[in-house]
């Protein structure tokens, strides 16, 4: 079983990923955060296999949880994410240890990206990363 964290704000992006998730017989969401800050205690305490995160949340954001994840408990992160510019966002998430990219689908048509995701994780979830530092 693929243990998965979602870490995002939108309650509503939450149901999206896990009406995709849940189609996948082999993968469990473990838990849900809302911010960087929350993502962060969770991946402590849940040890997820992978992480689906957003860039821009509250209280820490998406490239300062990415850099605490990857030097106290490194996972796998897939970023999904809308925030512009993307080239820039997708370098700086990389840079700072993300394994994935994907921009939110426009008008929020998760099926457009369903088949990509599944397979991301899929294939992702099974590195093995060790600790970096910043």
């Amino acid at each position: 079983m693929t243990k998965i964290l979602v870490i995002e704000d939108s309650s509503v992006i939450q149901k999206m990923l896990k009406g995709i998730i849940d189609k996948e017989k082999t993968f469990e969401i473990v838990g849900t955060a809302i911010d960087g800050e929350d993502g962060c205690k969770k991946v402590e305490s849940l040890k997820p296999d992978i992480i689906l995160m957003d860039v821009r949340m509250p209280k820490m954001t998406g490239p300062d949880a990415i850099k605490k994840i990857m030097s106290e408990n490194p996972t796998p992160i897939i970023v999904i994410t809308s925030v512009e510019p993307v080239a820039e966002i997708k370098a700086e998430v990389l840079k700072y240890g993300a394994v994935g990219f994907m921009e939110k689908p426009k008008a929020l048509d998760y099926g457009s990206i369903s088949s990509k995701l599944i397979s991301e994780i899929k294939t992702l979830s099974k590195l093995k990363l060790s600790k970096r530092t910043f």
